[in-house]
Formats: structure tokens, C-alpha cells, sequence
């Protein structure tokens, strides 16, 4: 089931928007959605990379939070340079260990 919501957007947002629905011939609820939808899914990526920064969370544990597989998120830390051999990651161990 889902709910109605009603939003307010200011003009240059609802321009973009409704390009956007031209451009991929949908509605302006349909370009909405969609960009609701992006942006959950990247704030719980970035939700869950916090965690694992901190040291909240494990690896696995993040990759849930982040809705993704393993070795997706792994390869997310990696680019990210939170993982690996790099003098900042060795750092980054040591507050994890730390802090655990």
C-alpha cells in the first residue's frame, strides 16, 4: 500500500523535474519517485560507510545497512580508500581496533 505525500518545490526544482520526466518520457510523479528512490538508496550507502568508519560496524553488517552485497561494498571502501594498505587505512584500523 502506499500514501499520498504532498511536497512543495521551488521553481528551479520543479523545472528540473519535469525536464527530467520529458526527457525520460515519464510523469513528474514517476521522475519524483525516482529521485526519491536515488537518494534513499545513496543516504544508506552513505549511512552504512559512516558506520563502518567509525567502527560500528563491520564490513558485512554495512553492506546490509547499504542494501548492497559484500563485494559491492567492499569495492565502495576500496574507491573510497577506507580499505586497503594505504597509511590512512592503517590508521583507520587502529581507531576501529580501539574503539571495539
Amino acid at each position: 500500500m502506499s500514501d499520498a505525500v504532498y511536497v512543495r518545490f521551488d521553481t528551479a526544482e520543479l523545472d528540473f523535474i519535469t525536464r527530467m520526466a520529458q526527457q525520460e518520457k515519464i510523469s513528474r510523479s514517476e521522475a519524483i519517485k525516482k529521485l526519491v528512490d536515488y537518494a534513499a538508496d545513496r543516504l544508506k550507502i552513505e549511512h552504512a560507510m559512516k558506520s563502518y568508519k567509525e567502527g560500528k560496524s563491520t564490513i558485512r553488517e554495512s553492506a546490509e545497512m547499504a542494501g548492497l552485497r559484500y563485494f559491492e561494498f567492499f569495492d565502495l571502501l576500496a574507491k573510497e580508500n577506507l580499505i586497503g594498505t594505504s597509511p590512512e587505512n592503517f590508521d583507520l584500523l587502529l581507531t576501529q581496533l580501539k574503539l571495539s
